[in-house]
């Protein structure tokens, strides 16, 4: 056999040459397709990967002075070591057992459903033409403090709208925080179920985070604390308890009355993992969802700054690739210019 002579195709190896092309076509609208969808949408993906790393870090590029704080910050005050959930139900339930008549020996039951209703608690202080706001952690972990100026309120109206129909109601305040729109009623001050109550610590702390975190003091207020709820029995019933420590209030429901939890659906739960945001207290599954947040923040400006130049190394593609760039960064401004319109005018 001559050398120059080729070599016999085996009549299996037919399909894998016929097919390699059209591969290679597929692969090749693949790649395209990637790199000007990544492209176009190149600033929605740096906007979402900015707007997570805000989410997570409230004093980033903030619109007033804003200060975090941790448990370091706490040493001193009275949320410098805060009762566990756990504790503070027992302390209730033993309340309620020496308050019973007649008595009722109340027992705390499935520990390890205490939990608050919220992670955080709120405090104003107003002074000198501004608002501090401070977000505590319940469980002391830290917290943040913002600062704003006070928009001065207008003055009313004393001529009535023709069209007005009935008006605001005064209610009494449910679970320490007032509905909106309503003029609520102050709360008569409750005796406390526990020592030293979270509302309390939480305005004995302000004042020391406050120095310390450079912002001025002023008068305190506890605008909301987290409701406590867990099961407490009586010996022949299970009840579903509710306490507030700031008004003082304890409501409860039998436990076969308490309908069960809505059903978690995919798009509930999608939706609600994009939300989740903010470093808790302890490391839980949260605290590890949230560095994640701050991992795909990074990823994501990475992603679309390094796009760009993996873009401009292919020249075939420059030119087209430039057009997407513009027309997306054309669209991009104006929907932002748009979307900023409606939410200053406080459009839905």
């Amino acid at each position: 056999m001559s050398v120059a002579e080729p070599k016999p195709t085996d009549a299996t190896e037919q399909p894998t040459t016929t097919l390699r092309p059209l591969r290679k076509r597929v692969m090749h609208v693949v790649r395209r397709g990637h790199l000007y969808l990544g492209l176009f949408l190149l600033p929605w993906a740096i906007m979402y990967g900015a707007t997570g790393f805000l989410f997570n870090h409230p004093e980033a590029f903030a619109d007033a002075p804003t200060a975090t704080f941790s448990r370091s910050e706490l040493v001193g005050t009275p949320m410098e070591n805060v009762p566990s959930p756990t504790e503070i139900a027992q302390q209730v339930v033993t309340a309620l057992r020496t308050r019973s008549t007649p008595p009722v020996d109340y027992q705390l039951v499935q520990s390890e459903k205490v939990k608050y209703n919220r992670e955080f608690a709120f405090a104003t202080v107003k002074a000198d033409g501004r608002e501090v706001s401070l977000l505590f952690d319940a469980t002391g972990g830290g917290g943040t403090v913002r600062s704003r100026v006070l928009v001065p309120t207008p003055v009313p109206s004393t001529e009535k709208a023709p069209f007005a129909i009935g008006g605001a109601k005064a209610i009494t305040p449910k679970a320490g925080r007032p509905e909106k729109g309503t003029n609520p009623r102050p709360v008569p001050p409750a005796e406390s179920l526990v020592e030293s109550p979270l509302h309390d610590r939480v305005k004995a702390a302000v004042p020391t985070i406050l120095e310390r975190t450079g912002f001025p003091g002023g008068e305190v207020t506890v605008t909301s604390v987290p409701d406590l709820t867990f099961n407490m029995s009586d010996g022949s019933k299970t009840w579903v308890v509710t306490y507030n420590a700031q008004t003082g209030t304890v409501s409860g429901k039998l436990a076969e009355e308490v309908p069960a939890p809505e059903e978690l659906s995919n798009r509930r739960f999608l939706t609600r993992l994009h939300q989740t945001h903010v470093y808790p207290g302890e490391r839980n599954v949260k605290w590890f969802w949230t560095v994640i947040v701050d991992v795909m923040a990074f990823v994501m400006v990475f992603w679309g700054i390094s796009g760009i130049f993996m873009w401009w190394q292919i020249k075939a593609t420059r030119v087209f690739g430039f057009v997407i760039l513009v027309l997306s960064i054309a669209i991009a401004i104006y929907l932002g210019v748009g979307m900023h319109e409606m939410l200053a005018t406080g459009a839905r």
